[in-house]
């Protein structure tokens, strides 16, 4: 079969095209999506069974055409073996309980074992491979370790994790050592994921943007790098990097070995590629566009892709795509994608 555009950008090589996938895309803006998930009253059945979660992740690449699959899977499932409880209640979205909030918690952290904890998603990820049948790399995925820490310590989702920040600052070496752990986690996890197939893999750093650069770069950044070195040099697939809020912490972004950086769109691509050179980039238009025509969608891709001015990169939205996205204006996106110039 051909080189897959994806990887031919993620290796430094010349796509036949220029690539495209769309963070979320197994997601409730398409109809067949909604039918699958109608099977499962509780999202955490609908996560744990991994036939249904493989056809989740093909479902985008049948309906749009897009570059890429990515797992169907949610970055909190590797909380509960931690001894956390979870669930998604509709409209509020994750609530967790028994907390990562103490330093008894914090230093009883079991070691996480993906084949024991996880059996699910490695075996999601075996489908899914053997579905897709060469047609699209898999992506595999995990929550960077300050992110996924956002929800272990406060519980729930929000915006601005006063509980997790308020730890950094109260009890800095606790804080380190929580991050620590975490990282662990996500390294095993990531490794577990190629191994089972995984042809590249994402770190989601959701909540970056909560941070100036100095503190980002001196208490978050240091564990986010140890997890993209230590699964690159483990792994051996490329790692991709997401920060909403890579937009303001170009430089910290910048010093990892990420083969690719996700970037959010509060920062025009001009400025993107002056401020990390010519490492292929993911994103970053924003989520909102898709909310327009697909007349104004191709005019804003095509604004990117000028910005961009030729160099390595991967169309994506700046973050997930909304759930009330017409079908045909993510079709509008990924058409407007391939049909730009290389």
């Amino acid at each position: 079969m051909p080189e897959s555009p994806f990887l031919a950008v993620l290796s430094g090589r010349k796509p036949s095209r220029v690539p495209v996938w769309i963070m979320r895309q197994a997601g409730r803006y398409l109809p067949q999506y909604r039918a699958l998930r109608a099977d499962f009253p509780r999202f955490t059945d609908f996560l744990a069974a991994p036939e249904a979660a493989a056809e989740a992740t093909m479902q985008p690449v049948d309906a749009l055409d897009v570059d890429a699959a990515i797992l169907f899977s949610d970055i909190l499932v590797v909380l509960p073996p931690l001894g956390l409880t979870l669930e998604y209640r509709e409209g509020e979205g994750p609530r967790l309980g028994n907390l990562l909030d103490s330093e008894d918690r914090i230093r009883q952290i079991p070691r996480f074992d993906p084949s024991r904890d996880v059996p699910f998603v490695l075996e999601a990820i075996h489908l899914a491979r053997k579905a897709l049948a060469g047609r699209v790399p898999l992506i595999g995925f995990a929550a960077a370790p300050w992110t996924l820490s956002c929800y272990a310590v406060d519980g729930r989702g929000g915006k601005d994790f006063l509980r997790t920040r308020s730890l950094l600052h109260r009890e800095p070496a606790l804080f380190d050592l929580l991050l620590e752990r975490l990282s662990d986690l996500t390294i095993e996890y990531l490794c577990a994921q190629a191994e089972a197939g995984a042809e590249v893999l994402q770190l989601f750093e959701s909540w970056a943007l909560l941070f100036d650069p100095d503190t980002y770069a001196h208490r978050i950044l240091p564990h986010t790098a140890r997890v993209i070195s230590e699964v690159k040099a483990r792994a051996k697939v490329p790692v991709i990097l997401y920060g909403n809020g890579a937009s303001l912490l170009t430089t910290p972004f910048a010093s990892t070995q990420a083969d690719a950086l996700g970037i959010d769109w509060r920062i025009p691509m001009h400025q993107a590629r002056q401020a990390f050179g010519d490492r292929p980039l993911q994103g970053n238009l924003d989520p909102a566009a898709l909310l327009g025509t697909p007349e104004s969608i191709a005019l804003a891709v095509a604004k990117i892709a000028r910005e961009n001015a030729g160099g390595p990169w991967i169309g994506n939205l700046g973050h997930g795509i909304s759930p009330n996205v017409p079908v045909a204006n993510a079709q509008a996106f990924v058409n407007a994608v391939h049909a730009q110039p290389l």
